[in-house]
């Protein structure tokens, strides 16, 4: 009750900014209506927080024209924040779900015109190097365009077409390119596990796209050589982060991707006990991923995940 009164607080502050001039293109309004629309998703409210991710980017994109037309600097740390939040929230909803697109067009969206010369290092609010979006982005809408002529077969002999072979290959030699980003300098001054955790954080994630393009796009099976090395890439990576560590709020795509394709007890045991850590947030989407895990293991599908949980009607939001 008590998250609900304030969440209700908040809704009305919204509302209240947005009608006016001088509130709406601040970025305390943008900030608001992220996290409200972030509480969308830990309260399973997955076709609503679908329509307020998309008046989050017209919020976020009145801001930056206000920042453009009053001559303020356009690489503001506060407003390079939110756009990452933004381009991090899209993204996963692209890998997530059935639709398998952006709403803002990472490669060549309004939003890529902020300067950000750090990109290629591993980026602190999503966990990877941004280098990484716009290839998540091409291995979706390559993985939607297969999920919409698989979804439809009632047999397993569905081949992907040659061009789409091709594209697949040079994405995953863009994927391999990108494993070797590093830190920042700032991160690593800071000393403790966080850089290594950080590195560790974006390995998973190069090795989950990976993954996602060798079951959805190329359509391997599970016991492929290249599907079992993802599988034990990522566990790898993560087992370099800390059980209780806050890193973990970032993993939940990667862990539940790894979890889904392993059918070996050792490896789901241990993505059972991350995810368990995980679910001791409280938040309401790793609950969700956990029980939507279990039920595709018993399930025994062979079909990627994203394609059974679409043919039973299901969705997550995996962030």
């Amino acid at each position: 009750m008590i998250c609900l009164k304030y969440t209700n607080m908040a809704i009305a502050g919204l509302r209240e900014a947005l009608c006016d001039p001088k509130k709406a293109t601040k970025p305390e309004t943008v900030t608001t209506a992220m996290a409200l629309c972030m509480n969308d998703v830990c309260n399973g409210n997955m076709k609503i927080w679908r329509t307020h991710l998309r008046g989050v980017l017209r919020i976020l994109m009145a801001l930056l024209e206000h920042q453009r037309v009053s001559l303020k600097v356009m690489n503001d740390p506060f407003i390079q924040c939110l756009v990452k939040w933004f381009k991090t929230m899209d993204i996963l909803a692209a890998l997530s779900g059935v639709h398998g697109e952006c709403i803002h067009n990472p490669g060549n969206g309004p939003l890529n015109s902020l300067s950000d010369h750090t990109t290629w290092h591993v980026d602190e609010i999503s966990g990877y190097s941004l280098e990484l979006i716009p290839i998540l982005a091409e291995v979706s809408n390559l993985a939607s365009q297969i999920r919409l002529r698989v979804a439809g077969e009632t047999g397993n002999d569905y081949a992907p077409s040659l061009e789409m072979m091709i594209q697949a290959e040079e994405l995953e030699s863009k994927l391999l390119q990108l494993l070797d980003r590093p830190v920042c300098d700032e991160t690593l001054s800071r000393g403790g596990s966080i850089a290594l955790e950080l590195q560790s954080t974006h390995l998973s994630f190069v090795h989950s796209a990976l993954l996602h393009l060798h079951r959805r796009v190329q359509l391997h099976p599970k016991d492929h050589i290249k599907v079992r090395t993802d599988i034990k890439n990522i566990l790898g990576a993560l087992s370099l982060i800390e059980p209780h560590s806050p890193m973990n709020i970032l993993i939940l795509w990667p862990i539940f991707s790894g979890g889904c394709e392993t059918e070996e007890s050792e490896e789901r045991n241990t993505i059972l006990a991350r995810m368990g850590n995980m679910q001791k947030l409280g938040m309401g989407n790793f609950t969700r991923a956990r029980e939507v895990l279990r039920k595709y293991w018993v399930s025994g599908s062979q079909l990627p995940w994203d394609i059974y949980l679409a043919r039973l009607g299901l969705e997550l939001v995996l962030f």
